[in-house]
């Protein structure tokens, strides 16, 4: 069970958030996720960091990218600020020791569809074809807001055939996005069907994590609102499935509900998962 905390206190602070919740495995920022800005990490506070990982078997530690980075932007100077920061935050992942950098497909805007995924695979090439580090690179699955990319498995599938490099991309499989894009992981027949329509496009080696989040809106609404696990849409009944499920539950489990009721989210999916 992890969860995504802030960085705002600084890194140690962080670090013994996450001891204290009793995670078991943790996603932040490493920069302002709404802006451009992006501090200096100090030595001390890295070394205090990766050794708090390390004693209290925290892991994976994951990098969630940037809200304002758009991968697959039509326009040069968003696409240019896209491909800095995915840059910027692989080292940075490497400093604090997380092996995973999420990264939001983005939106084609102007462009097409066809065009915005040309766009991603572009920029990922361009930065992984020389990558020679151990970070992978996970796309997250989206709700199928506006002109939102990777609302369905086949998109994701379509950018992941296109990088070279495929060992160091995957998938970030978000609860609540799935759900709003129509897949139904509430029920037993659902997921069965997502599990074929995994094994038919990316495939199941290709998922690293699971953002773990209720969704305030029914099934296929193609709206992001996450809720409290168990009161949303998904349901109690629909997280415990996942959590015991054969597959599903073998990976990480990371919360993205508010963070001032984050210890409850925590006891409600360790209770579910028994």
């Amino acid at each position: 069970m992890g969860a995504h905390l802030p960085i705002g206190k600084g890194l140690k602070n962080t670090a013994d958030e996450a001891v204290a919740r009793g995670l078991e495995a943790l996603q932040i920022f490493v920069r302002n996720p709404r802006g451009r800005g992006a501090r200096t990490l100090t030595e001390e506070e890295l070394d205090y960091f990766k050794q708090t990982m390390q004693d209290h078997n925290i892991d994976p530690v994951v990098v969630h990218i940037p809200y304002i980075c758009n991968p697959a932007a039509a326009k040069d100077d968003l696409y240019e600020f896209a491909r800095q920061v995915v840059e910027e935050d692989l080292k940075r992942c490497t400093l604090i020791g997380a092996g995973y950098l999420v990264l939001h497909p983005g939106s084609y805007t102007t462009s097409t569809l066809e065009q915005g995924i040309e766009r991603i695979a572009g920029l990922l090439n361009g930065i992984l074809d020389n990558y020679t580090g151990d970070v992978t690179i996970c796309l997250e699955t989206m709700a199928g807001q506006g002109t939102e990319i990777g609302q369905d498995f086949t998109e994701l599938n379509t950018i992941i055939e296109l990088i070279h490099n495929k060992p160091r991309v995957g998938v970030c499989l978000d609860t609540c996005h799935v759900f709003a894009a129509g897949y139904d992981i509430s029920s037993e027949e659902g997921i069965v069907r997502v599990m074929e329509e995994i094994d038919h496009t990316f495939g199941r080696s290709c998922i690293k994590m699971i953002h773990s989040n209720d969704s305030q809106k029914e099934l296929g609404s193609k709206r992001d609102r996450h809720a409290h696990i168990g009161d949303g849409f998904i349901g109690p009944a629909g997280f415990k499935r996942l959590l015991n499920h054969d597959f599903f539950g073998a990976f990480p489990f990371i919360l993205e509900t508010p963070f001032e009721a984050i210890d409850r989210d925590i006891a409600v999916l360790k209770d579910l998962r028994g």
